[in-house]
C-alpha cells in the first residue's frame, strides 16, 4: 500500500501549478513575474490613500495595508478563474517601504 502513495505524490506535485514567487523578494519583482505567467491584477477592495502610502509603490493589484502591527499588505491576482493572494511585510518595519513577499495562497 505505501508503494503505491509512493506513486501518486509525484503526480500530485506534477499537478501543482509552479507560482514564481519566493519568500523576501520584492513585491515590484514578484509582481512582474507574476504578470509574465498570465496573472493579472484583481483587488479585492480599493485600498485607501493611507495604504497606498505604507505599500510605498503604485501597483493595482494592492488590496489593502496594515497601518498597524507588522504593516502587512495584500496584492491580489487572477489568472484562468484562479485567484492568488500575496502578502508582504516592509522591507524597512515600521515605515513605509516596499514590501517582501512573505506568504501567498
Amino acid at each position: 500500500m505505501t508503494w503505491l502513495l509512493l506513486l501518486l505524490i509525484p503526480m500530485t506535485a506534477a499537478a501543482a501549478p509552479q507560482l514564481p514567487l519566493s519568500l523576501q523578494q520584492s513585491i515590484v519583482e514578484a509582481h512582474r513575474s507574476l504578470l509574465a505567467a498570465g496573472w493579472h491584477p484583481a483587488p479585492d477592495q480599493q485600498p485607501s490613500p493611507d495604504e497606498r502610502h505604507w505599500s510605498a509603490v503604485t501597483l493595482d493589484s494592492l488590496s489593502s495595508c496594515s497601518g498597524t502591527g507588522e504593516g502587512f499588505c495584500c496584492f491580489d491576482y487572477r489568472r484562468d478563474g484562479q485567484t492568488l493572494s500575496v502578502v508582504t511585510v516592509p522591507s524597512r518595519p515600521g515605515e513605509a517601504s516596499v514590501g517582501r513577499v512573505t506568504r501567498w495562497w
